[in-house]
C-alpha cells in the first residue's frame, strides 16, 4: 500500500506558533515549547523506519519554505492552501489522493506524546478501517486518515471548538464510514495542560 504522511506546522516564532498557550506563558516561552514538540516529533519520524510512505511537511505560510527546506532536505516541503483548516485539509488529501497514495495519515506537530508508533498503528488501522482518527482531550484530534478514494470529512465542522470530534464522527456516520481510533492524548494550549507537560518532562 502507497502511504504518504502528512504532518501540518508552522515555524517556531514567537506570536506565530502556541499562541493559545502564549496568552498564559507568553510568546517566547510558547513558540519554545512548540519547538521541543515539532523537532522532537519531526527527528522521530526521520529515526523511524516508515516504508513506502512519502512524509511531506505542509506550511501553514509559502514564507515557512525555505526555512524547513534548509533544515529537513529529507523531507517533501510545502506550503498549504489558502482557506480554513477544513479546506486545507480536504485539499491536502486530495492532492495525496491525485499523486497516487493509497493510504494518507495527516497529523498535527504539537501533541506531546504523538510519534513514529502511533502514525504506524494508523496506517495499519486503514488496511481495515476506511478512516482512523487520533482523538485529542479537548474534543479535537491530533491525528486523521483515510484510505483512498477518501471522502470529505471536513465539511461544516466548528473548527478550534470542543465539537470538532463529535462534529467529525456525526459526520462520518451519517456517510457510511466506520471510524478506527488511537489512543486519546493532551494537547498544551492552557495554563493546566502545559503544567501537566514540563511537569511529565521534569520528572523523566
Amino acid at each position: 500500500m502507497k502511504r504518504h504522511l502528512i504532518v501540518y506546522a508552522k515555524r517556531p516564532l514567537p506570536g506565530y506558533a502556541k499562541t493559545r498557550l502564549g496568552v498564559v506563558i507568553g510568546a517566547e516561552h510558547a513558540a519554545g515549547v512548540y519547538a521541543r514538540l515539532l523537532y522532537g516529533y519531526l527527528l522521530d519520524l526521520l529515526r523511524a523506519d516508515l516504508r513506502n510512505t512519502c512524509v511531506e511537511l505542509s506550511l501553514a505560510s509559502p514564507a515557512d519554505v525555505p526555512f524547513f527546506a534548509a533544515a529537513f532536505p529529507e523531507l517533501r516541503v510545502r506550503p498549504q492552501i489558502a482557506g480554513d483548516l477544513g479546506q486545507r485539509m480536504a485539499a491536502s488529501f486530495a492532492q495525496a489522493f491525485t499523486e497516487g497514495a493509497e493510504a494518507v495519515v495527516l497529523t498535527g506537530s504539537d501533541i506531546p506524546g504523538l510519534d513514529s508508533q502511533l502514525v504506524c498503528a494508523a496506517f495499519d488501522a486503514l488496511t481495515e478501517a476506511q478512516a482512523v482518527i487520533g482523538p485529542a482531550r479537548d474534543g479535537g484530534y491530533y491525528l486523521v486518515g483515510m484510505r483512498a478514494p477518501g471522502v470529505s470529512l471536513f465539511d461544516g465542522i466548528e473548527w478550534s471548538t470542543e465539537r470538532v470530534l463529535a462534529q467529525t464522527e456525526a459526520l462520518a456516520r451519517s456517510r457510511g464510514i466506520r471510524l478506527a481510533y488511537l489512543p486519546e492524548l493532551e494537547d498544551v494550549d492552557t495554563e493546566e495542560e502545559y503544567d501537566r507537560w514540563r511537569s511529565a518532562v521534569e520528572n523523566g
